[in-house]
């Protein structure tokens, strides 16, 4: 017998959401401003003929996802959810647009980006965003449909299968993994029965390691992940740069813009491996720094999950904070020779406007979430 309808909470304008999470993002995305300016300044102008085009990229996309923060900060959960569907299907849409000839913008064999005049759209992002709206709204539903979690893991399993036939397609393997654990985390968090997490993680890690298996370059990266101390010239030369940058600055680093290194030295400096520079230029302590603002994000998101009223509230919240301390934890794993080479955006702090957009889109849910609290 289906259960009655949960009662909904609503946000009032005059609330305030949670200000140590305000804090923790509002310092990330400060010293994304800071790392970006500097490590873009010689790449811009040796690339562009401009040294600030980049930054000035950078700051519209800190812009537009500042707005669209407060604008999903006021929107009540229950209208997300209602939503969720629409916003996945447009998501979905999205997604597959880079496959098709003509309108995706490729860059060293990935085919990620839709071009929208000076600006590229990264769909995959947004996908992260609207799979876990769309999946607490599924897994929100538990008991309304019947004994058992046929119904809800049948859904989260074939969308799984769905969004990860498309990114491997692009192809997009780190986006690939992250949101298949977050499907794993928010049926842990669900209450999935320890028997069916074993059944889908087994399936998942078989079909993983057959995407590796498939492509030479993959395997590559895991032998070099596994001997780092091998072919230093060849597989192993991106990560024994990153690994020189962030150990050159020691405890307290060679000071800002001082770096060295980021110069035509280390590849993707301004993205992938923002966070060497960051090593380098304020050392341990300001990698530390950068770590526990992340750390309060995750203790803030979890804690919100912890206290709200809705179980619909509950999943969303825990689910957004994953999806961003996940992919933090993956980047900073990478660039310290933790986890095997994978191209990730640091959120918050790495170059890129599709990252920043919709880490800030999630930040602005966070925030709506944490302002339903004090409706109990």
């Amino acid at each position: 017998m289906a259960t009655a309808k949960r009662k909904r909470v609503s946000v009032r304008a005059s609330d305030r959401p949670d200000p140590w999470m305000i804090a923790a993002v509002g310092l990330l995305v400060v010293a994304g401003l800071l790392f970006v300016l500097d490590t873009t300044y010689f790449f811009s102008r040796q690339t562009y003929g401009d040294s600030y085009r980049m930054f000035i990229k950078h700051v519209v996309s800190v812009v537009l996802g500042g707005a669209l923060m407060f604008g999903l900060s006021r929107c009540r959960s229950d209208l997300l959810e209602r939503a969720a569907p629409w916003l996945l299907a447009v998501s979905l849409l999205l997604l597959c647009l880079p496959l098709i000839p003509g309108v995706g913008n490729c860059t060293h064999g990935a085919c990620r980006w839709i071009a929208l005049g000076p600006v590229n759209l990264q769909p995959g992002e947004l996908v992260k965003w609207t799979f876990v709206v769309f999946a607490a709204a599924v897994l929100a539903a538990h008991g309304e449909h019947g004994p058992g979690w046929k119904r809800e893991v049948a859904i989260v399993g074939l969308l799984l299968a769905v969004i990860t036939t498309v990114l491997m397609r692009q192809p997009d393997f780190g986006t690939t993994v992250l949101i298949g654990a977050l499907g794993m985390g928010m049926l842990l968090i669900a209450g999935l029965p320890a028997a069916w997490l074993v059944a889908m993680g087994t399936a998942g890690a078989a079909a993983a390691a057959a995407a590796i298996a498939l492509e030479p370059y993959r395997v590559r990266r895991v032998l070099a992940f596994l001997s780092p101390d091998a072919d230093p010239l060849g597989s192993n030369w991106q990560l024994n740069k990153s690994l020189i940058t962030f150990g050159s600055g020691r405890w307290t680093g060679v000071g800002l813009g001082s770096s060295r290194l980021k110069t035509g030295w280390l590849p993707e400096a301004h993205t992938d491996f923002i966070f060497s520079v960051v090593g380098e230029e304020t050392g341990i302590l300001g990698a530390g720094v950068l770590l526990l603002c992340f750390c309060l994000l995750a203790q803030r998101g979890f804690r919100i999950a912890y206290r709200h009223p809705d179980r619909y509230g509950q999943l969303l919240a825990a689910g957004l904070t994953m999806a961003l301390t996940m992919q933090a934890l993956l980047n900073m794993g990478v660039v310290l020779g933790l986890l095997p080479t994978k191209g990730m955006a640091l959120p918050f702090v790495s170059y890129g406007g599709s990252s920043m957009v919709f880490s800030l889109a999630c930040v602005g849910v966070l925030m709506s979430l944490s302002r339903e609290l004090r409706e109990r």
